[in-house]
């Protein structure tokens, strides 16, 4: 059986990722909430929805049980923020 992050835990991890950025990166991403949700139907690990004129990104706790992947995924989904594809994103070792 997988050990899930607690929500703070996951919290913390994608603080840690967003802080991790490159300060040049990082001011750009103004306006984009990046928030935690327990699951998604579809059992995604993150997704970026720039629909409704607020940005977001969401982090699935459930389907990413460590801080690592935590990481990951939020770099993948900040990747689509600025416009990357998936071809992209897995060239960059975050598909």
């Amino acid at each position: 059986m997988t050990t899930r992050l607690t929500d703070d835990q996951c919290r913390e991890a994608v603080r840690e990722a967003l802080d991790s950025l490159p300060p040049g990166l990082s001011s750009q991403l103004r306006g984009v909430a990046v928030i935690v949700e327990d699951s998604h139907p579809d059992d995604l690990m993150g997704i970026y929805d720039p629909r409704g004129g607020m940005q977001r990104i969401v982090i699935f706790r459930d389907t990413n049980p460590t801080a690592d992947e935590v990481k990951r995924t939020v770099l993948h989904e900040v990747g689509h923020y600025f416009g990357l594809d998936e071809q992209q994103l897995g060239e960059l070792g975050y598909g």
